[in-house]
């Protein structure tokens, strides 16, 4: 259904509004009228936020070494980078006024307090990146950059520990995973994926946090691990030894605060086939007992 023109709208108050001085249901008609006018606006402003937000964070993208900018999309130039981010570069200059009115720019992301990465790792390029990301009130609580195995049913899962000593026998200096734990969510992203192109790999709520356990490897380096389980699946992540055991204990803490399994979730378990199993179990014995022996048969 189309909006009303607000020529019309506008017409319409003003109408109701003299009328309204002799007659009190042309005067809720303008309350009407003032209300409804708000909330389209107040919708119309919020889309308008959102598409403002979305442009500028793309436009921001465009200096990263591996993002297609929207400009390439544009001009269909995608093998001229440079021309591309330049372009980028002055659509963003144009539009950052409104932009700053509509949604006045957050201050730069500060670093927290427990980070698990070598001292030697330059965080500055993650944090301007994970800004672009981030809801004005979003607290970012944690950074860790361990080295992550794959998912369950991969080689790595499967084949455990060699897994993890193959992992800790790289160097030791390269950050393989960034994961980023606010009040709000756990991102995860491969580094080198996340400053290039700024490609998160998980963006997990935090109410999905199941279970958290902090571990020791089984090889010869004996480094600490975290276990993460989610609704939806198990996630191992390992740090170098050279990281303070102190911020990864931190880590773990943040993520145990949100373990929970929702009543619905461990009512769906406990509806699963062990029940009926249990039931079929118990009908097999109930069977066995009630049997009355066979009279052997007279001899003739």
């Amino acid at each position: 259904m189309a909006r009303p023109d607000p020529q019309y709208k506008a017409l319409q108050v003003g109408k109701a509004r003299d009328a309204a001085r002799d007659d009190a249901g042309e005067a809720r008609l303008v309350d009407v009228i003032v209300r409804d006018t708000r909330t389209e606006f107040d919708s119309a402003l919020a889309d308008t936020k959102r598409l403002v937000d979305s442009l500028t964070r793309e436009l921001r993208m465009a200096e990263l070494p591996g993002r297609d900018t929207l400009a390439q999309s544009l001009t269909g130039k995608r093998k001229d980078a440079k021309a591309a981010r330049q372009t980028s570069a002055r659509l963003l200059e144009a539009i950052q006024p409104l932009a700053d009115v509509l949604h006045p720019p957050a201050p730069p992301l500060k670093a927290p307090g427990a980070v698990c990465a070598p001292e030697s790792l330059d965080l500055k390029p993650y944090l301007r990146i994970l800004r672009w990301f981030l809801d004005d009130e979003e607290t970012l609580r944690v950074l860790g950059f361990p080295d992550q195995l794959d998912g369950p049913g991969s080689i790595s899962a499967i084949l455990g520990g060699a897994m993890e000593m193959l992992v800790a026998s790289k160097d030791k200096a390269e950050a393989k995973t960034l994961v980023a734990v606010t009040d709000r969510r756990i991102i995860t992203a491969k580094t080198s994926a996340f400053l290039e192109q700024a490609e998160i790999r998980q963006d997990i709520p935090i109410d999905r946090v199941r279970y958290v356990r902090a571990a020791t490897t089984q090889d010869k380096s004996a480094r600490l691990a975290i276990d993460l389980i989610t609704r939806d699946e198990n996630i191992r992540w390992i740090f170098h030894t050279d990281i303070d055991t102190t911020h990864v204990d931190a880590l773990a803490a943040a993520l145990a605060e949100s373990m929970t399994i929702p009543d619905v979730e461990r009512d769906a378990l406990q509806r699963r086939p062990f029940a009926s199993i249990e039931a079929g179990t118990k009908g097999e014995s109930t069977g066995t007992r009630t049997a009355q022996p066979t009279e052997p048969a007279a001899a003739t």
